[in-house]
């Protein structure tokens, strides 16, 4: 059963990965789906925007598909090295997605409400990657793994994003977008993180 979760977590986290790539890399970030849908609503965007969004798809390609792998107790388990080496390139990812990430939230379609709700993801981000980091560094290895799993519910947050996207585009339509997109800056990680914490917790107490 834990494998057919993590296999599922590596697939879709590759195929939004996959998506990115197409998206931004084969078709171009001016011609893109979510770029052209700010211009069309008008929004005026710096040159840097586009800068701070191509390093911020990027990083946190790698964070994404890393993540699973990462946490999979098969690799873990058997070569530490590359568990380390990983990790170090998944920090990465994780700290560049998320300062790119608190930069774009300025931008985000859906005013104070989505620009706050991705600042607050950006930056619990990074906070938890941090605290994965110094568990490490102490040994602690049970923190070590719990403060990874919650931060890399924020990671996914890139693949529950597009499937409210894509819900709420199905029942209100794209007129609706930066009214539905605003609730989608908070919906796409508080709940990935609620369920992961109640999963921990419950894990906790049956262990003791």
């Amino acid at each position: 059963m834990k494998r057919i979760r993590m296999g599922t977590l590596a697939i879709l986290a590759i195929g939004i990965a996959g998506y990115a790539i197409v998206q931004y890399g084969v078709i171009g970030l001016e011609k893109a789906g979510f770029v052209m849908q700010k211009i069309n609503l008008g929004e005026v965007l710096p040159n840097l925007w586009g800068w701070m969004l191509g390093v911020h798809i990027v990083t946190s390609i790698f964070a994404l598909v890393l993540g699973p792998f990462q946490l999979m107790e098969s690799i873990r388990q058997k070569n530490r090295l590359l568990h380390k080496r990983l990790g170090y390139i998944y920090m990465a990812g994780v700290a560049g997605g998320g300062l790119t990430g608190l930069y774009l939230a300025y931008y985000a379609t859906g005013g104070v409400v989505a620009q706050t709700g991705f600042a607050m993801l950006a930056m619990c981000w990074m906070i938890t990657i941090f605290l994965a980091i110094r568990a490490a560094v102490q040994r602690n290895i049970v923190q070590h793994r719990q403060w990874t799993m919650i931060n890399y519910s924020l990671t996914f947050a890139a693949v529950t994003l597009r499937i409210w996207l894509g819900i709420f585009t199905l029942l209100f339509g794209p007129a609706q977008y930066e009214i539905y997109y605003a609730y989608i800056a908070w919906i796409c990680w508080v709940p990935n993180v609620i369920f992961i914490t109640l999963y921990l917790r419950r894990k906790t107490s049956f262990a003791h």
